[in-house]
């Protein structure tokens, strides 16, 4: 970023309107609109349900932030930056904006009570913890897991990718919602007998062979191997110490224990990303993002050694935890 510190500081105070010009371009449909080639806002606000002048100007701002090019002759194409936001694209973020526009957004209004008071803004901002208000708008609900669907799969190619799972024969995913990672542990391992366990609601109808429970009970027992992907995360230190005892109360001396989480770095302009993914937690929930030495100290706690951290090329870690 150039230009002065004033320059920079004004730039990053209109953050704000970066978030929604996106939000925007994604829930009018401008990227895919645009997929065939340059358009004028004339040409587009007929199909989009849009005015002219305010659609103009929204263009313009996207062209101001690269995502969109000016032609020169009051058209606007896609950069590739713009291409991320189509339907079905390699490696699409539409998604992932329309959580941050549409989810995420309204709720940072409730961050300064939350330094003050210790709320969680998304609650304070909407009423209801963030899963029942998700649930509670079933178009609201889909959106949020296609964001995580998309998210799940670029991680677990890159979980395999960094960790070899090719030796175990047993498998169990504690919270592994719809088994994007179980799939691509059980393409390394095709002999493994695997488990998706999570809530029973959310394991019905699964193609894979699957348990439903909850993880603060019990996990089943006895496999080589233990997965618990983007799960510590979403709950405070007791109730994360919870489901690790579980999970050591399940395995057996030789058992291996695999966290996948952002791992926070020890200074924060060493990773950025895993910095705002733990702001995302203390907008949206109880949990946090922790260090490699925070996990450490949690599994000790739990009856567990850490030992491996596996960086990914998808900002996960993969932490690889055993019997103490």
């Amino acid at each position: 970023m150039s230009g002065s510190a004033a320059d920079r500081l004004a730039r990053q105070a209109d953050g704000y309107l970066v978030t929604q010009l996106l939000h925007t371009a994604v829930v009018l449909g401008v990227p895919d609109a645009l997929a065939g080639g340059p358009r004028d806002a004339v040409d587009l606000a007929g199909e989009l349900g849009a005015r002219p002048g305010p659609l103009h100007r929204v263009l313009r701002g996207l062209a101001a932030e690269e995502v969109l090019a000016e032609t020169g002759d009051g058209r606007f194409a896609l950069t590739d930056t713009g291409r991320l936001l189509c339907a079905g694209v390699p490696g699409s973020l539409r998604d992932w904006v329309a959580t941050r526009g549409g989810l995420y957004f309204g709720a940072a209004a409730g961050l300064p009570a939350a330094v003050r008071d210790g709320s969680t803004p998304y609650e304070t901002v909407h009423g209801l913890p963030f899963f029942a208000h998700l649930s509670a708008d079933p178009a609201r609900l889909a959106t949020f897991q296609a964001a995580m669907a998309d998210r799940s799969a670029r991680e677990a190619g890159a979980v395999v990718a960094a960790y070899d799972a090719g030796g175990f024969s047993s498998v169990v995913d504690v919270g592994g919602g719809r088994g994007t990672l179980l799939r691509a542990v059980r393409e390394r391992a095709p002999g493994a007998d695997v488990v998706l366990f999570d809530l029973p609601e959310v394991v019905a109808g699964s193609d894979l062979p699957a348990a439903g429970g909850d993880f603060f009970t019990a996990v089943p027992a006895g496999a080589d191997a233990y997965l618990l992907s983007r799960v510590l995360h979403d709950w405070d230190d007791g109730d994360a110490l919870r489901v690790l005892r579980t999970c050591r109360a399940a395995m057996r001396p030789d058992s291996v224990l695999l966290v996948v989480e952002a791992v926070l770095p020890e200074r924060a302009a060493d990773d950025a990303a895993a910095v705002r993914m733990d702001l995302h937690m203390l907008l949206l929930l109880h949990g946090c993002e922790r260090t490699a030495t925070e996990y450490a100290a949690l599994c000790a706690a739990a009856g567990l050694r850490l030992t491996r951290d596996v960086p990914t090329d998808a900002g996960v870690h993969v932490l690889e935890a055993r019997p103490a």
